[in-house]
């Protein structure tokens, strides 16, 4: 139970899970492959290879011959596009404003390209409730690398029992287990509740409310 581990910490995946820039991420990748020459991917075939870094999305999406020169023609197109549909998911903003409020240390820890993670996180206010967001070539690890989630837990300041991961795909289950951290998975990104479920994590939750009325009424419990 989350009342027995007195949870401090958060960590959160971003896309799927506090924001949806799907719209803006097939457009890019879209582009990028008509102009090399590849047919543009449906964006149903885009939302389900991304999860990793760009370089493995890219790799699921035209295999790794071109991945890199790919991923080079991505970000600047990227760049133009990250804006263009992205909003939050319901009741992220005020989830992190309550969780901050509460005391709670909360931060992001994404596979998407650093500089963009944050950039998004400040467009859509996120940034007064964050201690801070790691993405992908911030360090030379990715997720679920043990050695990056551990670090961002050194950096919150708190040891692996007061912290949880949420997220909303296999490689958010990989990374909380593999740091061996309580993991909440969200059917709000590239995976159903059911493919979520039959990962076993600690538990699964239809969208961000739910997790958040949830965690709140462990609290509730834990002080009643």
């Amino acid at each position: 139970m989350l009342t027995k581990m007195k949870i401090r910490a958060i960590l959160f995946d971003l896309d799927g899970t506090l924001i949806d820039q799907f719209e803006a991420i097939h457009r890019a990748f879209s582009k990028t492959l008509i102009t090399m020459g590849f047919p543009s991917p449906s964006f149903e075939k885009v939302k389900r290879a991304v999860g990793g870094a760009s370089d493995t999305t890219m790799v699921k999406l035209i295999g790794p011959e071109r991945a890199t020169e790919a991923v080079s023609i991505l970000r600047p197109i990227f760049e133009q596009e990250m804006f263009n549909g992205l909003h939050c998911l319901p009741g992220t903003l005020e989830g992190l404003q309550l969780l901050h409020g509460k005391g709670f240390k909360c931060a992001v820890l994404t596979n998407k390209y650093g500089p963009h993670a944050r950039a998004a996180c400040k467009h859509l206010g996120f940034d007064p409730f964050l201690a801070f967001t790691i993405g992908a070539n911030d360090t030379k690890w990715k997720k679920p690398n043990t050695k990056l989630t551990q670090l961002a837990i050194r950096k919150l300041g708190f040891s692996p029992s007061e912290t949880i991961y949420v997220g909303d795909s296999p490689y958010d289950f990989e990374t909380a287990k593999n740091a061996g951290i309580r993991c909440h998975l969200i059917a709000t990104g590239t995976h159903s509740k059911e493919e979520l479920l039959s990962l076993q994590p600690g538990e699964v939750h239809n969208d961000f409310e739910s997790f958040i009325c949830s965690f709140i009424k462990s609290l509730q419990a834990s002080t009643s």
